[in-house]
């Protein structure tokens, strides 16, 4: 029954969020979120789960008979107490201290509400990029940890403002399986062990950073220690408050089911490029035709993650730069010919000499760069008096000899090896 309730009300949550999220206005500073039939019991968690994302203030109410009522959080940054406290004639009711507040007030003061919070923080200048420092209790080490552990930590309850539930720093452990679970893969949940002991990592609202925890190097965690009741057996689950990894992290995301990460940009390189001024992750979704421009983009500056999809367009690198006898099957068919019209007769010839078409266009560029063979409006001439020439000494097949060589590397390489390639490793 408890088990029920706890999964009818992690539904609300999300369902407010969900609403919420289409509601933001990435233009201001402060977001103040109200509507009808909002559940006023979770609208803490919403405002909670919203500020941790954003790092702004915000304030999520629900509106009944023309009033709205519900909570804030803030960030370090911004005393959302002190913001308002100056300005109590617009509330019905108004408490809280620096982090947190609630409050009611009539629905059609939201908007003077949300200009007040506005001013507060451009008048003061207040710096909203900074991350609110987490201060943690004490290091876990995983063989160690029972509920015992718990329980002598319980003893501490109970929590709130003043009395800070303890958070705890986990480090030098694997991450042997990072999953998505719960309505819509929504939430996240880690296996981690450390020597012997193995135990799961709960968190909420993060399913899309699967990929991510799955393949993060040096990766440590904050968090809290929760009971997980279910059918009868009772253990003890951590709960992810935060996360931070040391150096660079690079994601193979080169799978055809592996989706692209939320608001991170893309490098997509048959269209205009983004802005990446302020970026600190990146996607290469696929590859420039000269590699320079790419590695030009990653040495120029500090990324903290990239993602390698890496989509190619033609797969040189499943071709191949053409053997001898390739070279010799194709000069021999073509020399039977004094024309040969490569509009229209390109894929039967690539048929017959069982050659890929995109192969076969570049070894027939290289025969025109030596002089083998001239090409006038699409017809295509032997010349039957060219000066033997190695293929080698073609630019053309150096630069497919390159091309299949970086291809091969993009598609097949470890991530490791891709971005060691790239900066010059």
């Amino acid at each position: 029954m408890i088990n029920q309730k706890n999964d009818e009300r992690k539904e609300i949550v999300q369902q407010i969020y969900e609403e919420t999220k289409s509601m933001l206005d990435a233009k201001r500073p402060v977001q103040v979120l109200a509507k009808e039939g909002w559940n006023l019991g979770v609208l803490g968690i919403v405002a909670g789960r919203l500020l941790e994302e954003l790092h702004q203030p915000v304030i999520v109410l629900n509106i009944e008979n023309g009033i709205a009522k519900g909570s804030a959080r803030s960030i370090e940054a911004v005393n959302i107490f002190e913001a308002l406290d100056s300005h109590r004639d617009l509330f019905v009711a108004f408490g809280g201290h620096a982090g947190a507040a609630g409050m009611t007030l009539k629905a059609d003061k939201l908007t003077e509400l949300a200009e007040i919070l506005t001013a507060y923080i451009l008048d003061n200048d207040l710096d909203l990029t900074g991350k609110t420092a987490l201060y943690l209790d004490e290091e876990l080490h995983l063989p160690e940890l029972t509920l015992d552990t718990l329980k002598s930590f319980e003893k501490l309850a109970p929590f709130g403002m003043d009395n800070k539930k303890p958070l705890f720093y986990l480090k030098d452990f694997k991450v042997d399986n990072a999953r998505t679970m719960g309505a819509g893969n929504s939430h996240l949940k880690l296996k981690i062990s450390q020597e012997d002991a193995t135990f799961e990592v709960v968190a909420f609202g993060q399913g899309s950073l699967a990929t991510e925890f799955a393949q993060t190097k040096n990766l440590e965690l904050a968090v809290s220690l929760s009971v997980n009741k279910w059918n009868g057996q009772t253990s003890l689950q951590l709960m992810l408050v935060d996360a931070r990894v040391d150096g660079v992290q690079l994601f193979n995301i080169r799978s055809k089911n592996v989706t692209l990460p939320d608001k991170v940009p893309v490098l997509r390189f048959t269209e205009e490029l983004p802005d990446l001024t302020n970026s600190r992750a990146v996607v290469v979704y696929d590859l420039p035709d000269d590699l320079q421009v790419l590695k030009k983009i990653l040495q120029s500056q500090d990324f903290e993650a990239i993602y390698f999809k890496n989509e190619i367009a033609k797969s040189y690198y499943l071709t191949g730069y053409g053997n001898r006898e390739q070279f010799a099957k194709l000069y021999k068919t073509i020399y039977q010919f004094p024309e040969f019209d490569v509009r229209y007769k390109l894929k039967d010839l690539a048929a017959y000499l069982k050659i890929d078409p995109i192969l076969l266009i570049k070894m027939i560029q290289i025969f025109e760069e030596l002089g083998f063979v001239s090409i006038t409006e699409g017809v295509m001439k032997v010349n039957k008096e060219a000066e033997k020439k190695e293929i080698d000494s073609s630019h053309i097949y150096q630069d497919l000899k390159r091309l299949v060589k970086e291809q091969e590397l993009m598609a097949l390489g470890t991530v490791q090896e891709i971005y060691d390639y790239l900066m010059g490793k």
